[in-house]
């Protein structure tokens, strides 16, 4: 009886400890967030995630100025917990990203771990916040 107790625990403890997820709070992701992804054709390539915050809502603008991308709106941004989405229906792109919890020593991210799709294409991208020296 004490061997499957002690078994029980040890199951729920790795259990919770794997679905550990911290929040993110809106005012924590605003800034420039940039990533590069690389299609084997001339290289890395750049993009930018430029978010900001009115109120409870946040909202983007996405830029992949090696394709001429500059200013496109973000239509939808959600965050849940430590996840993030966002849609760019105008050029079929979305992303969702894990925010890591590593953090600045503002206290706000510095990582998000993801993947572009766009056209029904999959690309990992990391996006890293812009950091004032």
């Amino acid at each position: 009886m004490g061997l499957v107790s002690k078994s029980t625990a040890l199951a729920v403890l790795l259990l919770c400890a794997s679905t550990t997820s911290f929040a993110v709070e809106l005012e924590e992701l605003t800034g420039t967030w940039r990533g590069s992804y690389n299609i084997n054709i001339g290289g890395d390539r750049e993009v930018v995630l430029i978010l900001s915050q009115n109120g409870d809502t946040i909202s983007g603008h996405f830029e992949d100025p090696s394709n001429g991308v500059f200013g496109i709106a973000v239509e939808t941004i959600s965050v849940e917990n430590d996840e993030i989405r966002f849609a760019i229906p105008r050029i079929d792109g979305n992303y969702y990203g894990t925010i890591h919890a590593d953090r600045a020593a503002d206290g706000h991210p510095v990582r998000i771990d993801g993947d572009w799709s766009q056209v029904g294409e999959f690309m990992p991208i990391t996006l890293y916040r812009d950091i004032a020296p």
